[in-house]
């Protein structure tokens, strides 16, 4: 009688890899340029036109990957980073 138990092994999900800055920086950018009406700063924002910013700049990533997935809440993460920095540094420089 074979009394060994058989062990499936559990996929690991792979941790989020980071998206390079340069790549959300670039995606930032590219909506900011789109955008004739383009807020001075964080602070003067209207919170759906950050979101879709966001949105927009988190398509640029993903697409500038190839649209892998899995990266999906990286891909968030990195452009409201970039979207937020970029408005605070126009903050800043207004």
């Amino acid at each position: 009688m074979n009394t060994s138990k058989s062990v499936m092994a559990t996929p690991q999900r792979s941790r989020p890899r980071a998206v390079p800055v340069t790549l959300a920086d670039s995606a930032v950018a590219e909506v900011l340029a789109q955008r004739e009406d383009a807020p001075d700063g964080l602070a003067r924002v209207d919170p759906e036109f950050r979101h879709e910013m966001i949105a927009t700049a988190a398509y640029y990533i993903a697409e500038q990957r190839g649209f892998a997935p899995g990266h999906e809440l990286a891909d968030w993460c990195a452009a409201q980073a970039a979207v937020d920095a970029a408005l605070s540094g126009a903050a800043r420089a207004a």
